[in-house]
């Protein structure tokens, strides 16, 4: 967004994504006026889950990694090699289940 001097906004919204889009869209049709920020292209390097390794002995690594620390949590899908680092280590934060129950 270009900068603009001497203009005020009823909102900012910070974030392009799925979700900054639709408040943009809902604020501006409730009559608000609204400025929406893009996050700075550095900090694209914060988000690299939708980003493919350009090493593949890298992902590779990650994977493993991913698989030997995070047993549970891999089982369902969210924790990959792109995004195991946003969940905690299973083996140093065990998960504890009820007798009787199955995880």
């Amino acid at each position: 967004m270009p900068q603009q001097k001497n203009h005020s906004y009823d909102v900012i919204v910070v974030g392009s994504g799925a979700s900054g889009g639709w408040v943009c869209k809902r604020l501006a049709e409730a009559g608000l006026k609204v400025a929406r920020w893009r996050l700075a292209p550095q900090s694209d390097k914060n988000f690299t889950e939708h980003k493919p390794s350009s090493n593949s002995s890298t992902a590779t690594a990650r994977l493993k990694s991913s698989r030997k620390t995070r047993p549970i949590q891999v089982k369902f899908g969210v924790c990959n090699e792109y995004t195991f680092n946003w969940f905690v280590n299973d083996l140093e934060e065990p998960y504890t289940t009820p007798a009787g129950q199955a995880l």
